[in-house]
């Protein structure tokens, strides 16, 4: 995001001193406002911090800024016609639930099946 306008409150200034200070301590990261990387700076910086202190000013920078802090690597959000598409997760069909993964040895006793060759509709001995 390039909009800064979020850092320009007293509160949000605050914090970001105090939390400057905290990471400066911790990790001896010299943290800039200014940098192009701040927001992404942030986002990782609340995964590797120990301080519960720090956590919570991260999440009160989040928000005063209305979103979480992205490091980039995240999938990007999906859209349809400008609307947010729910993520459901993947669901096995019922073949899959009975036989597991190997459908295509399975022949339905447990054991895997070998390939037979087959000529309009009968099977071809070698």
């Amino acid at each position: 995001m390039t909009d800064h306008q979020w850092l320009m409150t007293s509160q949000a200034l605050n914090t970001l001193r105090k939390l400057r200070k905290r990471i400066q301590a911790e990790f001896g990261i010299n943290l800039r406002f200014s940098d192009f990387d701040f927001e992404s700076q942030l986002a990782e910086l609340k995964h590797r911090t120990k301080d519960s202190d720090t956590r919570t000013l991260i999440a009160n920078l989040e928000v005063l800024r209305g979103s979480p802090f992205l490091t980039g690597e995240e999938a990007p959000e999906r859209l349809y016609r400008g609307h947010k598409v729910l993520e459901e997760t993947r669901r096995k069909d019922i073949y899959e639930m009975i036989y597991g993964e190997e459908l295509a040895l399975h022949d339905g006793r447990g054991r895997p099946a070998l390939p037979h060759k087959m000529y309009r509709g009968l099977p071809v001995l070698n």
